[in-house]
């Protein structure tokens, strides 16, 4: 009846140490982890959740990486445009001096060979402003053009995840309107007045709009950073240790795996004493 009983409480006892100890041991591994859910065992659904957020952070980190690409592509093609406004104010300013009746033709003339100048060099910057082989300035990012060029600035594959950059006009000089100007009569440099005035009305527009682009690009930037934000404080929400609460499980652990040892050996002992009291009666 007694090592019945003593061979009952010597189980329980062992069941008790393994169970505190894998108890002990879940709180070592959650503590060193910083984690509450390191394994699909702790949380089926919490890390199934945690592990889509992980997911959508990335992509939005992706997806910021693309948006300040974007914003460096415009501001090369705005940059080039800058330029080629520059040369058509030069060529203007060489216009109004031509229409000036004080010079001769073969002044005028004189005058024509820097807007040819002028002319092959808007030519040159329109067809090799480009960024990372994307032609700018050449008509393919026109809003009519039939290649769109978007950027993905979302984590999700809907039209309201993608920006158009379709906002470049062509500006070469046949575009422009520039490419048959001649100032070497005083009728034909009056004429190219208006033909520059024109030229830098048209470029000064698709830079108005690749600056409403770049500021919608600093909105969609500072959005998808927004987003991360609270991306990263979810996943920290479902997934992050509790360390007030994980150091006193580690407590409690302790304690009940100290507590079923020192059970165990107390039991042991008293098994011992009972055999050998047993074996005395029978000697």
């Amino acid at each position: 009846m007694v090592l019945g009983i003593g061979g009952s409480s010597f189980l329980n006892s062992q069941r008790n140490i393994n169970a505190s100890g894998s108890r002990l041991a879940d709180s070592f591994a959650k503590l060193s982890s910083g984690k509450r859910i390191n394994t699909a065992a702790d949380d089926a659904a919490g890390l199934a959740i945690a592990t889509k957020l992980n997911s959508d952070m990335t992509a939005a980190n992706q997806a910021q990486n693309n948006i300040t690409d974007a914003s460096s592509m415009t501001r090369v093609a705005e940059g080039g445009l800058s330029q080629i406004s520059d040369m058509l104010s030069r060529g203007k300013e060489l216009a109004v001096q031509a229409s000036n009746g004080t010079l001769n033709n073969q002044q005028r003339a004189t005058i024509q060979n820097e807007i040819s100048g002028i002319q092959q060099e808007i030519n040159r910057i329109s067809s090799t402003t480009e960024f990372n082989g994307q032609k700018l300035l050449d008509g393919t990012m026109a809003p009519n053009a039939p290649t769109k060029v978007e950027v993905q600035a979302g984590v999700q594959n809907t039209p309201n995840d993608r920006i158009s950059m379709n906002v470049v006009n062509q500006a070469n000089s046949q575009a422009l309107g520039v490419a048959t100007v001649d100032v070497s009569t005083q009728q034909g440099a009056q004429n190219a007045m208006a033909a520059f005035d024109n030229a830098i009305s048209k470029v000064s527009d698709t830079r108005s709009s690749i600056g409403a682009l770049q500021n919608r690009f600093d909105k969609a930037a500072s959005n998808i950073g927004v987003y991360r934000e609270n991306m990263q404080a979810a996943v920290s929400n479902i997934q992050d240790m509790d360390y007030a609460q994980g150091t006193s499980d580690l407590s409690r652990n302790q304690i009940l795996n100290q507590a079923a040892t020192s059970v165990l050996k107390q039991g042991l002992a008293t098994q011992q004493s009972t055999i050998g009291a047993l074996l005395n009666i029978r000697g």
